[in-house]
């Protein structure tokens, strides 16, 4: 992971905004949230800590273990004072809260659900997980409906990516079907991000290829095609917070 951001600006580009997000949605009174295939916190860790600075207690479920230990650790020492959970488990078999929370992230986790299960996931936020006046807050890479695509989308959609378990999602997907479930969108944002793509390493290309049979020279040969000589290309990120009447 720490390869691809060596590639893109999106910590530069996203977080300074948090602090003024957390203010503007008054997030300072969440005191429970969720996070969901959060991997190493990357990007929940700070967001938690801009915007929500009275949390007491976090849950996230990961499924992969080396992301589970090193969350933990981080956690540990960022966020000391917050009683905190990690759960080894997809968010399939994840069992859900005792108690309702104030808050669920949803970070670069969408592209693994298909159509169904994306609006399985937000009918169960809505019904079982969140309580009235709570926030769920989405962020990944959109295929834009228009404009330029991210550069990791026009690779998975040269190598059609519907073999592979990765889904190109649009902003304008996402909040039609989140609102369709009974969420109000109370804030959006799409932050013009940038990924360096003149020295593409392998360990960069390997997570765009996953867990898929299709071989590492077939997305080195397509990111070639796509990218031709150009030193960067668009990489833009969407950040939706909807809140539960």
């Amino acid at each position: 992971m720490d390869s691809y951001y060596d590639h893109v600006d999106e910590l530069d580009v996203v977080v300074p905004s948090f602090s003024e997000i957390g203010t503007k949605l008054q997030l300072e009174n969440v005191k429970s949230c969720v996070a969901i295939g959060c991997g190493h916190g990357i990007l929940e860790l700070p967001y938690l800590e801009h915007c929500m600075p009275n949390l007491s207690h976090f849950t996230a479920v990961e499924p992969d273990a080396e992301s589970v230990e090193m969350l933990k650790m981080k956690l540990a020492e960022r966020l000391p004072s917050v009683r905190s959970v990690v759960l080894p488990d997809t968010v399939q078999r994840w069992q859900g809260v005792d108690q309702l929370v104030d808050a669920v992230l949803l970070f670069h986790f969408l592209y693994y659900l298909n159509t169904q299960e994306r609006l399985q996931l937000y009918k169960r936020l809505f019904d079982t997980i969140v309580q009235s006046g709570s926030y769920v807050s989405i962020l990944f890479h959109p295929y834009h409906n228009s404009g330029e695509p991210s550069a990791d989308c026009r690779i998975l959609h040269r190598l059609q990516f519907s073999e592979l378990n990765h889904e190109l999602i649009s902003d304008r997907e996402v909040v039609e079907t989140v609102t369709a479930v009974g969420f109000e969108l109370s804030y959006e944002r799409m932050y013009q991000c940038y990924m360096n793509v003149e020295h593409l390493d392998d360990a960069f290309l390997s997570l765009i290829l996953g867990d898929s049979e299709r071989s590492l020279e077939s997305v080195r040969l397509v990111a070639k095609e796509v990218f031709g000589d150009s030193k960067q290309s668009r990489h833009d990120i969407w950040l939706g917070v909807f809140r539960k009447p």
